[in-house]
């Protein structure tokens, strides 16, 4: 193995030989039976790949796309690729009937060597991609479990062995832009955050976690996967299709495994709520499950005390269950622990969502900022949330005016150190923090982070009439995972067209392609019909209330709702 980035290539090195000859990892499948991982298991398939890709790609490192699903395969990769010093992009398989750039944007923005994936989903990716198996540019598209044969062809490593450790990962964020942005994560930043949690929330090697949640996206890549394993606790991984199609399968699993540890988004939690019936819940016994995490996404206010209640009589302890904070640009986590007690009145604004409780090792690393003039704001006030700490990025990929303006960031106010611009909005009251919403606009879909620019310009791109730059994409209910309203205008100067249902109906069906999310509608509107600042953005929480107030009513109508 490579000596690249010592400090955490050590750690995981000795947290598997901890449990050499004992589960490390157990993962679930709904065709077979659980399948447990030892240290010694984990380390060997993280070798062969580490041997097998130094014969293929020639020497390292190199930066390789983990186009994976959930499983064994996933995690031998990604600790192949940890220990063997190369930086990797997971991102999600494409779906079938996708035709968007994403994952070709990320390949070339990336400078990948090679895309990795199985045998069985090369032929699709290659087609998604739009390239013949005989391509003559661009990264190589690899099956991990293909045949053993191909050797180094004169690929070089996309940055020098000798230029000093480069990221391990390379995390990309759909924000407010049409196309994702990769934050670049180190070795040390992940072992400070995972530190950060371990501290905050008292994760260790007797510690026992559920994870569902998607291995490419940050929650459940960094807190689901490698902090339980740098902690030296034993993990069981379920996909996440079979929490979305049966959220009893997820509390079962935390009954069945005493986890200690399990969580996810605020739709999750809502899940629980609405669709576990009483007959689901038969010998479940939750009196375990000390860390029943809620984050991602704001938490509106009610959710988590609905699911307290709903699952007391299963052994769930009240305290066992909080909001909590955290974004990919600062590797995952930023605030939330248990909560003791009932809540506090919230400050003005901030009645709709509930907080996330911080503690003397969180809090000197958030505070609220106004977004105009830097400066901090007083306790109770809004702003935009400002963060600090070792756990914080290197920036964007290849976008080097995105990361002045985000990172490294000095408040006016004179406070110490480099922060970090979240773009999320929220307040202080006390030791919680409220977020209560974005200045970045995204969807949510199964624990998936959508921007709603990408879905706009998706649908836009059906019909010339439409206006990408003129529409607002949003969730109508933000606890309801998985569907979206689209308000879209018409050019400067063209008609509605002539068949409208056929054109939403096109963009419906290119969306649930593309991501598996409903549109629950689709309205288009004359030019000038979406509420805008002054600078003639469109203002899409505004148009998301509007809407739920009934204020939009059919195709060219509004009944004011837009802004002079």
């Amino acid at each position: 193995m490579t000596t690249l980035r010592d400090p955490l290539r050590e750690t995981i090195e000795r947290r598997l030989s901890q449990r050499w000859d004992t589960a490390q990892i157990t993962v679930l499948a709904r065709a077979r039976p659980p399948l447990d991982l030892t240290g010694r298991d984990l380390h060997a398939a993280a070798a062969q790949l580490v041997e097998r890709w130094g014969a293929q790609f020639g020497p390292g490192p190199h930066t390789l796309v983990l186009a994976l699903p959930p499983g064994e395969r996933f995690l031998a990769a990604l600790l192949a690729g940890l220990l063997g010093g190369h930086t990797l992009v997971p991102v999600a398989l494409p779906r079938a009937g996708a035709h968007s750039d994403r994952l070709a944007h990320v390949l070339g923005d990336c400078d990948a060597t090679a895309l990795l994936c199985l045998a069985e989903h090369r032929p699709a990716i290659l087609r998604h991609l739009g390239t013949a198996e005989d391509r003559p540019a661009g990264p190589r598209v690899v099956a991990i479990d293909g045949p053993d044969n191909t050797e180094a062809d004169g690929v070089a490593p996309r940055r020098g062995a000798d230029a000093g450790p480069g990221p391990a990962i390379i995390q990309y964020t759909s924000g407010s832009m049409r196309l994702p942005k990769g934050v670049r994560i180190f070795g040390e930043q992940i072992l400070a955050n995972a530190d950060l949690v371990m501290r905050s929330w008292d994760l260790d090697a007797s510690s026992r976690f559920v994870n569902w949640l998607p291995h490419y996206h940050d929650m459940g890549l960094m807190g689901g996967i490698l902090y339980p394993l740098l902690a030296g606790a034993y993990s069981v991984q379920m996909s996440p299709l079979d929490m979305i199609r049966r959220p009893a399968d997820w509390l079962r699993a935390v009954s069945t495994y005493r986890a200690t540890f399990s969580g996810g988004p605020a739709f999750a939690f809502a899940d629980c709520v609405r669709r576990v019936a009483d007959e689901d819940c038969v010998g479940l016994d939750l009196s375990c499950w000390s860390r029943a995490f809620c984050g991602a996404e704001p938490i509106p206010a009610g959710l988590l005390p609905s699911f307290r209640s709903r699952f007391a009589p299963y052994g769930l302890a009240p305290a066992a269950v909080f909001g909590c904070y955290g974004l990919a640009e600062m590797t995952l986590f930023a605030a939330g622990a248990p909560e003791d007690g009932p809540l506090p009145l919230p400050p003005k604004g901030c009645g709709a969502v509930h907080p996330c409780r911080l503690t003397e090792i969180t809090a000197p690393g958030l505070r609220i900022v106004d977004p105009e003039s830097g400066r901090s704001v007083p306790d109770g006030e809004s702003g935009e949330i400002w963060l600090r700490g070792d756990s914080m990025g290197r920036g964007y990929l290849n976008r080097p005016k995105e990361t002045q303006t985000a990172f490294g960031v000095a408040p006016a106010s004179g406070a110490g150190g480099e922060w970090l611009r979240t773009g999320d909005l929220g307040a202080i009251s006390g030791e919680w923090v409220y977020v209560t919403g974005r200045l970045k606009d995204i969807l949510i879909v199964n624990g998936r982070k959508v921007a709603a620019a990408e879905l706009e310009w998706l649908a836009a791109g059906l019909d010339d009439a439409l206006n990408p730059l003129a529409a607002a994409a949003f969730m109508p209910d933000p606890t309801e995972s998985g569907t979206a309203v689209l308000l879209i205008e018409l050019k400067s100067g063209r008609k509605a067209p002539d068949r409208p249902d056929t054109v939403r109906v096109a963009i419906e069906r290119a969306v649930s392609g593309e991501w598996g999310l409903r549109l629950r509608d689709v309205r288009i509107l004359p030019r000038g019909g979406l509420e805008r600042t002054t600078s003639g953005k469109i203002r899409r929480q505004a148009v998301a209330e509007a809407y739920r107030q009934g204020r939009y009513a059919t195709d060219g109508e509004a009944t004011g709702a837009a802004a002079p």
